[in-house]
């Protein structure tokens, strides 16, 4: 029985050595010849930036309103809201999202002419309690409440003079991607 036990480790073990060397090409290890390098090959220029993307463009429509939403993406509907100068301005902000109001909610704030919207969405992160738009904030021609899923609010504004009138969304964190024009010409 002894020496059947060892007839068993003996095949098994010529057999892991008759694999190994097959898989090494037949040689041993040590015998086996190093790899070629891989060629090097030069760094390929980086590819140029994407064209900023032509904005989207609302305009009112037959009842005077422009009608623009916000989503999940954080993503304005329209980049861009032209009106004519003179006119009084309605805006339609509806939140097409689901995400909770806490997690994802949207508004839209008017600035004056010349305003940052970084720099002002920077100072309304700490404005929580008013749906994230400073109480003495001075740049700001309007705003709407902060906008939970399926919510919207109506915005209006005096009639504006000739200019471009930034517009954000003041969402912590969501002036990188919720920013827009409003021109009036």
């Amino acid at each position: 029985m002894h020496s059947r036990v060892v007839d068993v480790r003996l095949i098994f073990a010529c057999t892991v050595f008759a694999y190994a060397t097959a898989a090494c090409g037949g040689q041993s290890p040590e015998a086996a010849p190093a790899p070629a390098p891989a060629p090097v090959e030069k760094a390929a220029a980086p590819a140029p930036p994407p064209a900023p993307a032509a904005p989207v463009i609302a305009t009112p429509d037959a009842e005077g309103i422009v009608r623009l939403t916000a989503n999940d993406q954080m993503r304005f509907s329209a980049t861009r809201i032209e009106v004519k100068a003179g006119e009084k301005v309605r805006i339609e902000l509806k939140n097409v999202g689901v995400l909770p109001k806490e997690a994802m909610g949207h508004n839209l704030i008017v600035l004056k002419p010349g305003s940052e919207a970084t720099p002002f969405a920077a100072k309304a992160m700490a404005a929580k309690v008013t749906d994230y738009v400073p109480a003495d904030a001075t740049e700001v021609l309007g705003h709407t409440k902060l906008l939970g899923p399926g919510e919207s609010a109506l915005l209006e504004l005096e009639p504006l003079t000739a200019g471009s009138y930034p517009f954000l969304c003041s969402f912590p964190g969501h002036v990188g991607l919720m920013t827009g024009q409003i021109v009036a010409q």
